[in-house]
């Protein structure tokens, strides 16, 4: 069965190309292939720089025995190919960056030196495949982690945190990023600000028409919008300030959902969806872990201030457990700075605005106007610090 929504490259993958990577899934180079299946994965991202996700699932014959599989295919994208690039400004469609940061994620999976350079208790998803489909796009055909059940607890949040942080050192001492990885500081903040804030966002919330909307107008309080315009003009000497904390390589997306904790290992940690790769402020890597559980709805909003002081204590510690020693107070800002920048903008649903209202809906909107007010309150608590 194959998903009609499926592009044709997937459905009219050679067979030649299934067989390898369902070889590397089963372990066994001698399998046949006897049935597959696509399926979409039922995920909104938002990366200028992917394409889409899907499943693939299915048997083959090995060693006698029938063997199920299953492989998470992703396509990687050029900015070029992003619908709203023509949208961004000259300089940016012109820098070199854009030409060389599309590739990253795929160039991260191959990379020895990266590999190396993980401390135990995090490991990077086994590649099945990886197919060159131009110039402009590259398929990744990865390990399908079978994920633990367990829900995130302050302990995991801890672990994670000072896991991050030893991963951050070790990444920065080494110099282990692959080449697609930015080395100017700040730079990768910048290009997150350049390419979807101030071009598809911040347009957005500055609109009157998007705070008289039902959905935003009935959850919102009477100065979210008076607070968030205030924010958004700070921005720019929020990114100095990024700039002139210490920097560190890190995931640059470490999200709960970017982390995955493996069935029959409850202590590790699969690293998954490396996005965008360069030097950014100590702390950055911290923003997602924070708000990621809670931007899907899964964690409410009143928890996020006991887990960030937690974070922040782990993340240090790991941080120095791998030679670089910085302040608890220099974490935190970045990780509130950075939050500001890549979240606080973001979590309003925007893109949903048009759907019929529903009770659903209108308890999403609530949510994120929740997530919002907490991050845009950071944000204000941050003013004389930059």
């Amino acid at each position: 069965m194959v998903d009609v929504d499926a592009p044709d490259w997937l459905r009219r993958v050679a067979r030649s190309d299934l067989t390898t990577a369902v070889a590397a899934a089963v372990g066994d180079p001698h399998c046949e292939v006897t049935s597959w299946r696509i399926e979409s994965v039922d995920y909104r991202f938002g990366s200028p720089t992917t394409g889409g996700m899907w499943r693939l699932r299915g048997e083959a014959s090995s060693r006698g025995c029938t063997r199920s599989w299953s492989i998470f295919v992703k396509l990687v994208r050029s900015y070029r190919l992003w619908p709203l690039y023509p949208t961004l400004p000259q300089e940016i469609r012109n820098s070199p960056r854009i030409d060389v940061a599309w590739r990253y994620e795929a160039d991260v999976y191959g990379w020895a030196a990266l590999s190396a350079a993980l401390p135990t208790g995090v490991h990077l998803p086994e590649v099945r495949l990886v197919q060159q489909l131009s110039a402009d796009e590259v398929a990744l055909w990865l390990e399908d982690v079978r994920v633990a059940e367990a829900r995130w607890d302050l302990p995991t949040f801890e672990s994670a945190a000072e896991l991050l942080g030893l991963l951050g050192a070790r990444l920065t001492t080494a110099d282990a990023l692959p080449p697609s990885a930015s080395r100017v500081p700040g730079e990768v903040v910048r290009l997150h600000y350049d390419t979807r804030l101030s071009v598809a966002v911040l347009p957005v919330l500055r609109s009157a028409e998007l705070w008289r909307h039902p959905l935003v107008a009935e959850a919102a309080d009477g100065r979210l919008r008076v607070d968030m315009l205030e924010l958004a003009g700070r921005l720019p000497a929020l990114l100095d300030a990024l700039d002139e904390l210490p920097q560190v390589f890190g995931h640059g997306d470490a999200s709960p959902q970017n982390l995955l904790v493996p069935a029959g290992d409850s202590r590790a940690f699969v690293a998954i969806d490396w996005s965008l790769g360069g030097l950014a402020a100590v702390g950055y890597d911290l923003g997602q872990l924070l708000v990621g559980l809670a931007h899907a709805g899964e964690l409410p909003t009143s928890d996020l201030g006991g887990i960030r002081q937690a974070i922040v204590r782990a993340h240090t510690a790991g941080l120095a457990a791998g030679g670089i020693a910085v302040s608890e107070g220099e974490v935190r800002l970045g990780l509130d700075a950075g939050l500001v920048v890549r979240s606080a903008f973001a979590a309003l649903p925007l893109e949903r605005l048009r759907e019929p209202v529903t009770a659903e809906l209108t308890a999403l909107f609530a949510d994120r106007v929740r997530l919002t007010r907490y991050l845009v309150d950071l944000g204000l608590a941050l003013k004389g610090k930059p």
